[in-house]
C-alpha cells in the first residue's frame, strides 16, 4: 500500500504551522508571490506595467545571480531533514544561503514604492524565511545570510531604480 503523502513518518499529520509554512514556501517558489505583488500594483494603478516589470526583473536577476554565486562559493551540503507530508519542493542546490529568503528580501526592498509598502513586504519576506526553516529545508543561519544579502541588494536596487524612474 502506498504511503499517505499527508502524514509524517510517525503517522502524524503535519501541524497547522507546518501547513502554513508549506503554503508560504510554495508561494515563494520562483518568485510567484512577488509577481503577484507587481501585478496587483499595476492593476490598482500604483505602478505602470513597464516600471513594475523593470523592478521585478532587476530583483529577480540580481537575487538569482547572488544566490548562484554564493551557493557555488560556499557549497555547504544540505544536511537538514525536510518535514514529511508537506508539498514544498525540496531544493537540489546547497543550503547556504537560502535563495528563497534572499529573493524575498531583495524583492521586499526593490518592489514597493513606499516605506509602509516595504515594511509590509519585509514582514512577508520574514515569513518566507521562517517557512524555509519550518519545512526543514534550511537552518536559521542560512535564512539569516539570505535575508542580509537580499535586503542590502534590494535596497541598492531600490535607490538605483528610483533614480531611473525619476521617483
Amino acid at each position: 500500500m502506498p504511503e499517505d503523502p499527508t502524514t509524517t513518518a510517525t503517522g502524524e499529520e503535519p501541524s497547522a504551522a507546518d501547513r502554513v509554512a508549506d503554503a508560504v514556501s510554495i508561494a515563494s517558489d520562483f518568485g510567484i508571490a512577488w509577481v503577484a505583488l507587481c501585478a496587483l500594483q499595476v492593476l490598482t494603478g500604483r505602478r505602470g506595467a513597464a516600471e513594475a516589470l523593470r523592478r521585478l526583473a532587476a530583483a529577480g536577476f540580481t537575487s538569482l545571480a547572488l544566490t548562484r554565486i554564493l551557493k557555488h562559493h560556499f557549497g555547504i551540503d544540505r544536511d537538514v531533514a525536510a518535514v514529511e507530508g508537506l508539498r514544498a519542493r525540496a531544493p537540489s542546490s546547497s543550503r547556504f544561503p537560502s535563495g528563497h529568503t534572499l529573493a524575498a528580501f531583495a524583492a521586499a526592498m526593490a518592489l514597493p514604492r513606499t516605506t509602509a509598502g516595504r515594511l509590509g513586504a519585509t514582514a512577508a519576506a520574514t515569513t518566507v524565511a521562517w517557512s524555509r526553516v519550518r519545512v526543514g529545508h534550511h537552518r536559521p543561519e542560512d535564512v539569516a545570510a539570505g535575508a542580509i544579502v537580499g535586503a542590502v541588494a534590494g535596497a541598492g536596487l531600490s535607490v538605483l531604480l528610483d533614480r531611473l524612474d525619476g521617483s
